[in-house]
């Protein structure tokens, strides 16, 4: 079984991708010997895609990463020496050890662990009961401290689901496992509008922590989730009452904490990218009201995918897990390439000239000529010294 480690914002084509339903992918993964690529498990929830590298480089490199101690380490570094025959010198190249499903999955463990991940709002969805076994099994066995509360780990209800002849008739229509995720913004519309509401209604709000008025357009204002509350908060002031009722001293963005209106508890991260997208989101807030019409070619439901996924920079395309220098991005992300295609280089057609009995070379005609930048005519002015007498 090999196991493989990417980071990708839409898993089901990620998922085509290796199984060759779809373009671009990772070179090792278009063997056929190695499919079908199956999507075993899911760390989700990321703040930002940057995250979600720096993330998947610590995973794939946890025997050098500086995010667990060196005591703490499952595998260990190692590396190739070479000498040289001619001079002599002696080389030595780092080298990635071979890990398995145990490994990896203990790795994953230590992550979340750490004081760089622990208070990030990441979920773990297992979508195979085998390896949601090896998880099990592997904490009962090296873990003392559980992980923190916010982190929810989950087995999947598909994982589990028995094939019946009812489902297998609705299997088209119906979405299970990753091609039920939500990979937009459809789970925050309803507290969209509930916070477009709120601010367009209003003449003038006050915050509910210290009672001072917030911006009318709701810059850095948040506005609690739970339905029937319309309370509003300053973003610091909100954040210092959570870290207070916390008592982390040393903590500097909060987890989650109780509205101070409604006393419901709420997820700071949840509320942090409402704003983000209230504020810059514009391109996905259309996307959010727009229709969504399914792709041609389409195989299922479950491999479907709208033209509302395409939206933004994809980083998916860059398959850090086949590089060891993680951080050399490519000079066109996916959607350029996409545009690339969309407009192809210009049709060139060839004519064959005849001038008397003698044929002329056939000729390059192309219905687009770019205009060739022209130098501007260099212009010498008359100078005083054109009149100047030589003295001898």
């Amino acid at each position: 079984m090999t196991v493989k480690a990417p980071s990708t914002p839409h898993p089901v084509r990620r998922r085509n991708q290796h199984n060759g339903k779809a373009t671009g992918g990772a070179h090792r993964t278009s063997k056929d010997s190695l499919r079908p690529w199956e999507m075993t498990c899911l760390v989700h929830g990321f703040p930002s895609k940057i995250a979600a590298l720096q993330f998947e480089w610590a995973w794939q490199n946890a025997h050098t990463t500086r995010h667990v101690t060196a005591e703490a380490r499952i595998t260990q570094a190692r590396s190739n020496i070479r000498v040289s025959p001619k001079t002599g010198r002696v080389k030595k190249k780092p080298v990635r050890p071979r890990m398995g499903l145990s490994e990896r999955l203990g790795n994953l463990h230590l992550l979340l662990h750490s004081s760089s991940f622990e208070r990030w709002p990441l979920r773990v969805t297992f979508y195979a009961l085998d390896v949601h076994r090896t998880w099990d099994r592997w904490t009962r066995q090296h873990v003392v401290d559980s992980l923190r509360p916010g982190i929810e780990v989950k087995l999947d209800p598909s994982a589990t689901e028995k094939a019946r002849p009812e489902e297998a008739a609705n299997s088209e229509t119906a979405l299970s496992g990753i091609s039920a995720l939500d990979v937009g913004y459809g789970g925050l519309k309803l507290q969209l509008e509930k916070s477009k509401r709120i601010f367009d209604e209003a003449e003038w709000l006050q915050c509910d922590c210290c009672h001072q008025v917030v911006p009318a357009a709701g810059d850095l204002t948040l506005v609690c989730s739970t339905e029937g509350c319309d309370a509003v908060f300053h973003l610091d002031c909100l954040s210092t009452a959570f870290l207070e009722a916390e008592g982390n001293e040393d903590a500097m963005v909060p987890t989650s904490g109780a509205c101070p209106s409604c006393g419901i508890e709420l997820q700071w991260a949840e509320l942090a990218k409402e704003l983000s997208l209230r504020l810059r989101g514009e391109t996905e807030i259309k996307a959010l009201y727009k229709k969504r019409r399914a792709k041609k070619g389409e195989v299922s439901a479950g491999d479907s995918v709208s033209d509302d996924d395409d939206i933004g920079s994809d980083l998916d395309v860059v398959d850090i897990g086949d590089e060891d220098i993680w951080h050399e991005l490519p000079a066109t992300s996916e959607v350029e390439a996409v545009a690339t295609r969309g407009n192809p280089t210009p049709v060139v057609k060839k004519r064959r000239k005849k001038t008397g009995n003698k044929a002329v070379p056939p000729v390059a005609v192309s219905n687009f000529e770019p205009a060739e930048p022209t130098e501007p005519e260099r212009i010498i002015e008359e100078s005083d010294w054109e009149g100047a007498e030589m003295i001898t």
